[in-house]
């Protein structure tokens, strides 16, 4: 054979092999829009999920799914606490929507450069009776195509997949804890007692309609933004100072069945925040200025204008 035509075929060989290998790492992720249809890495739906267990070193985190949502537990710190039950379902979301897509190493010496070995950070997940569903070793962010790496215990294979999963879990615990100050249902709300600086009552009709206590005229859309405000009532942060600045101001829910719900407020700070503590709060949190005014307006914002006679002179 001719060395020209050798030299062709040769050619022709390395630049098939060349475009199957690029169509298979797909580097500059031209055929992203097929990640979606590719194979899930893990099998199922996030809700069989009722265990998380995050490793990271010494650093052991466990996460329980119950009936009111999820738990969190570090060992050695204040024992189960609540979990901010919408970020833990974010991180199951993002974990079962990664895709066998694009295989970037299955040489087990490259693991270190991803950082997917058995020592790296591991997260692992149980459905009921312990049954477990997956144990995957979180690793680092590519820096560009918004992309990390990951790999599953039992193989060697390494897959670049969309966002940071790593990034879901390995937190400060206290972002993983719920920052709820007060969580109940409006409809539920028989009256609410507002003392401070701005002092208050609402109390609802025989319709569950709340109105000024003693009756007068009452804006409804505004009375209905409060409701909402008060009823799902989050911190920023949990107040980890020893002493509590003075007190602002109380407000005392009661609901049906004879429940109350208090909350006390503090501050200002040094730095404009308010501190937050209810009966339903194992810790006082921050709270923003904005929503602490919100929920000590004056009287007369909640009165309806509308209902009230003109006593401006006629012309």
């Amino acid at each position: 054979m001719p060395r020209e035509k050798k030299n062709t075929i040769l050619a022709a060989v390395v630049g098939v092999t060349f475009i199957l290998g690029f169509l298979v790492n797909d580097p500059f992720l031209l055929f992203e829009s097929s990640y979606e249809k590719s194979k899930p890495l893990l099998k199922g739906r996030s809700e069989r999920v009722k265990k998380v267990t995050t490793i990271d070193g010494a650093n052991k985190r466990v996460f329980t799914r119950t009936t009111e949502g999820w738990s969190a537990e570090q060992p050695g710190a204040a024992g189960v606490l609540r979990a901010d039950t919408g970020k833990i379902e974010t991180g199951l979301k993002n974990i079962f929507e990664a895709r066998r897509y694009q295989e970037v190493s299955s040489n087990k010496d490259k693991q270190a450069d991803y950082e997917v070995r058995d020592q790296d950070f591991q997260l692992i997940l149980e459905g009921d009776n312990g049954e477990k569903i997956a144990h995957a070793y979180l690793g680092k962010f590519s820096g560009s195509g918004n992309a990390s790496f990951i790999r599953l215990a039992d193989e060697n294979a390494v897959f670049a997949v969309k966002g940071f999963l790593k990034g879901d879990w390995n937190q400060e615990f206290d972002l993983y804890r719920d920052h709820s100050i007060l969580r109940i249902a409006k409809e539920n709300i028989k009256e609410i007692q507002v003392s401070g600086k701005q002092s208050f009552n609402l109390k609802a009709d025989e319709k569950g309609v709340l109105t000024l206590d003693p009756a007068r005229a009452t804006d409804k859309a505004r009375i209905g933004t409060y409701t909402a405000d008060l009823s799902d009532l989050a911190g920023v942060k949990f107040f980890k100072e020893a002493k509590l600045p003075d007190s602002y101001g109380k407000i005392k829910v009661s609901l049906s069945a004879g429940i109350v719900k208090e909350i006390e407020f503090f501050g200002p700070t040094k730095d404009q925040e308010f501190i937050a503590k209810s009966t339903d709060t194992a810790e006082p949190l921050t709270i923003s200025k904005s929503k602490v005014e919100a929920l000590f307006p004056r009287i007369e914002d909640l009165v309806d204008k509308a209902g009230m006679p003109n006593l401006m002179p006629k012309k």
